[in-house]
């Protein structure tokens, strides 16, 4: 996945074996040091390796983000709402977190769909957030997602 051209477009580029080695050991670090991280997302009746998603926060960063990869043949199947979805509810109930953000890039199609298909607010652009350039930046509130039906399984305009 992180070889992948078109998967980590948005991402700063690719990763070679050591360099996906080096991110492993971060996003696992972030656990020990902060209490959360990101998962790595499986398919649930084979086991296989589909992406990573979770909560990231990075050294000037404005808040906790939700964050998704899914490999790219596993696009367009719902996994990235899904985990992000997981996600946020977890931060919410574990993290006593009042807020949590996600940083898009302007040209991801994909990941902005899933801020609004989670019913995150559009708060504004920012020019830079760590390495990443152009970004749109979404929120959503503790109160806000306790009554967003993108969360209920049961409603359907979140999925």
């Amino acid at each position: 996945m992180n070889a992948d051209d078109e998967t980590m477009r948005h991402l700063n580029g690719t990763f070679d074996r050591d360099g996906t080695q080096r991110l492993i050991t971060h996003l696992i670090g972030m656990w020990a040091l902060l209490g959360h991280g990101m998962w790595a997302v499986e398919d649930r009746a084979s086991g296989e390796f589909l992406g990573r998603a979770g909560l990231y926060y990075g050294p000037g960063w404005p808040g906790v983000e939700v964050a998704v990869s899914i490999r790219r043949d596993r696009w367009r199947e719902g996994l990235g709402t899904e985990a992000c979805r997981a996600s946020i509810t977890w931060g919410f109930a574990t993290l006593s977190l009042d807020e949590i953000v996600t940083f898009t890039n302007q040209g991801n199609a994909g990941m902005n769909g899933i801020a609004r298909k989670l019913g995150m607010t559009f708060q504004g652009e920012a020019s830079a957030i760590g390495p990443w350039k152009d970004n749109n930046v979404y929120a959503i509130s503790r109160a806000e997602w306790g009554d967003c039906p993108a969360r209920r399984p049961d409603c359907s305009w979140g999925r």
